[in-house]
């Protein structure tokens, strides 16, 4: 698969149109609009002004209060059905953009947004009652008006000391300075007691002196008229009247439970029309007319002249000069093998407009690679049935769906190769029947006792490691060698065909040396026989002479020294870190078979009423835990060599992704229309 072609489009055209020609582009959704940056610098374009963001900041404002509304319903509405499984409704275009149910959806969220404001405040209003008839419990035996303040000639102290403090005391000491003097007790707690000292004018000043020597601290009951308990029914009647609106307010949330469907296409209405007005305010603006600039893919440029022909209208499309490669943005044309890697590619980087796209290369080879160290018949089933069943039901859109997609394909790999090396829940077929006391199956591939006459497993890890390791070494090299051919084919392709040949070329002609030498060591003809082979290291070591050929002087010996180490290391840790093939594919059986061994241990002395429940409750456990491990851990090494290994070889990185104006909904799905 290749990277598509882009043109640069400029389009100038009448003011009373533009509105009309986003909504065009945005259904066609084959057009990104960019900042005309180049213009803005020219004097002779200073003149033109931006649009007024007005219309944009009122869809983020609607977006923000259907937001708000969502998460209303979600916390004080009635529980709804959610959750992976549940399909996405599928509307048109015309109703996705149907204004009235778009203004009908914007009151509903206005009217939510209230209610939740309302909410709020009656929770706040609670708190604040509770806190207040809190406030009040000290004071409930006190049968004297909270309001009541002190007058001419006669002191009221509201106050409190410590809980340890004797009251007895205190008021024994108060009346020691004077007769004119009266204590009433109010209520305490765990750290004060709570009380009002009475006394007359004259004798003011001595009775505080005795307070202060008790610790006492004077109250502040400011705003209450009555009684503490007066006041307390009073709160209580309050409270109880605040709960009834609050359980009001809850109640006209959860009715319009039924409008949460609206409100989600409200939500993708509004990010439409919020990514519609980002791409007009990139425009620039006279008074009459208006100037785009943007990209178009080369195969979608004649429909988009057939569009553009209904409109008052000039435009031109140019391709991008070799300068601007950097700023033209990537698309991938990708097919439905293919479309599933681009989240691979994307966690890395996209490729560079000049660069090749990596998919169709990589698909053959993640794909295999992760059948290989996930090898296993039922795993692969497995993964591959339950993300089926999540692609049917769901439909997911974006990376996630690319994920599942390729999951998909890895799984049937998985069981395939699983099949073949005879993985099937590790040894479950051999360690059940003995368990049982039963003759093993007979399988091709998958069990194949000794004796039985069928063919066993093509590749047997677990009894002969090292033929799949020197199997996973020489996968790896093909990968490493079609990376190079591509590497090799960029560089004649952008007319630098002797970098092609010295510094690849150079390494293949010493890997056909060494591969002839290897296939004599090991007894094979090989062409041109043993006396050829010293031919062909003898022609790559004179090529990789030609590393030094852009150094001068003694800098060319360092350079070809330095070629050579770095080559030969560099090539031979690549290939090396293959074997994480071989050895994620051990591990998974090894473990598997541990928990199969688990199981079968305390069955074997049991009866199959009681040992068969025993195996299968340590399986299920066992093994969902060595399928989970192994999805994580051979996505990650699986990818990892993409990345270190094969894009290491030819990938140019650092394209942007291509982002047009089009519809993008979350919670909808629009139907195709033609």
């Amino acid at each position: 698969m290749s990277i598509v072609k882009m043109k640069r489009l400029r389009l100038v055209g009448m003011q009373d149109q533009r509105d009309e020609l986003l909504r065009l582009l945005q259904r066609m959704g084959c057009v990104e609009i960019d900042e005309p940056t180049d213009q803005l610098s020219d004097p002779e374009w200073a003149a033109l002004t931006r649009p007024d963001t007005q219309a944009l900041g009122d869809a983020r404002d609607t977006r923000s209060q259907v937001e708000a509304a969502l998460k209303t319903l979600k916390k004080y509405g009635p529980k709804q059905k959610g959750g992976l499984f549940v399909k996405r409704p599928v509307i048109s275009q015309a109703e996705l953009f149907d204004e009235q149910a778009y203004q009908r959806a914007r009151e509903t969220a206005r009217r939510l947004t209230e209610l939740e404001r309302e909410i709020s405040t009656r929770y706040a209003e609670q708190s604040k009652l509770k806190s207040q008839k809190l406030a009040l419990v000290p004071w409930l035996e006190l049968n004297l008006p909270l309001e009541t303040a002190s007058t001419k000639d006669v002191v009221v102290l509201f106050g409190t000391v410590a809980a340890g403090v004797d009251l007895d005391a205190l008021e024994g000491a108060l009346l020691a300075e004077s007769e004119l003097v009266q204590v009433l007790r109010a209520g305490s707690d765990t750290e004060l007691k709570y009380f009002v000292l009475v006394c007359h004018k004259s004798v003011q000043e001595a009775c505080q002196e005795v307070l202060k020597g008790y610790g006492f601290s004077r109250s502040t009951l400011r705003g209450w008229t009555g009684t503490a308990a007066e006041n307390d029914r009073q709160l209580d009647a309050q409270i109880a009247e605040n709960a009834r609106r609050l359980e009001e307010a809850v109640a006209q949330v959860a009715a319009f439970a039924g409008e949460k469907g609206a409100l989600e296409q409200c939500l993708d209405r509004s990010e439409q029309e919020i990514a519609r007005e980002e791409a007009r305010c990139r425009l620039l603006d006279t008074g009459t007319a208006y100037f785009l600039e943007g990209w178009v893919p080369v195969p979608d440029e004649a429909a988009l002249a057939g569009q553009l022909a209904r409109f008052d209208c000039c435009w031109e499309t140019e391709d991008p000069a070799v300068e601007d490669y950097p700023q033209v943005p990537i698309k991938l044309k990708s097919n439905v093998l293919t479309e599933p890697l681009t989240t691979i590619t994307e966690m890395y980087s996209l490729p560079s407009y000049d660069g090749v796209d990596p998919n169709g290369l990589m698909m053959p080879f993640y794909v295999f690679f992760f059948g290989f160290m996930f090898a296993d018949l039922g795993y692969g089933l497995l993964l591959a049935l339950a993300c089926t069943l999540i692609q049917v039901k769901v439909k997911p859109k974006g990376g996630f769906g690319q994920l599942i997609r390729l999951m998909i394909m890895c799984g049937i790999s998985s069981a395939v190769i699983g099949f073949f090396t005879g993985g099937f829940f590790s040894d479950f077929l051999a360690q059940f029947t003995g368990m049982l006391g039963l003759p093993q199956p007979v399988i091709p591939f998958l069990s194949a006792p000794e004796g039985s006459g069928v063919p066993g497993p093509v590749l047997d890890v677990m009894n002969d490691p090292m033929t799949a390791l020197v199997f996973s070494l020489a996968v790896g090299l093909v990968q490493i060698i079609v990376g190079m051919a591509v590497k090799f084919w960029l560089l004649c392709r952008d007319g630098q065909v002797w970098d092609a040949i010295w510094d690849v070329g150079t390494w293949w002609v010493i890997f056909a040396g060494i591969g002839l030498f290897a296939l004599n060591m090991t007894g094979i003809s090989a062409v041109g026989s043993v006396n050829g082979i010293p031919v062909v290291l003898i022609i790559g070591c004179l090529m990789l002479l030609a590393q030094g050929r852009s150094a001068k002087g003694f800098g060319k010996v360092t350079a070809i020294i330095g070629a050579v180490y770095n080559g030969v290391t560099g090539y031979f840790g690549d290939i090396l870190s293959y074997s994480r093939l071989m050895v994620m594919m051990l591990a998974g059986s090894v473990i598997g078979q541990v928990f199969n061994i688990l199981g079968a241990m305390p069955g074997g002395g049991l009866p199959p009423a009681v040992g068969v429940p025993i195996f299968f409750v340590i399986f299920l456990v066992g093994h969902a835990f060595n399928i989970g491990l192994n999805v994580i851990g051979t996505y990650v090494h699986t990818s990892r060599l993409q990345y270190l290994e094969f894009f290491k070889q030819f990938y140019r990185e650092g394209g942007r992704p291509w982002r047009p104006l089009n519809i993008a909904t979350k919670f909808v799905d629009i139907k195709e229309e033609q």
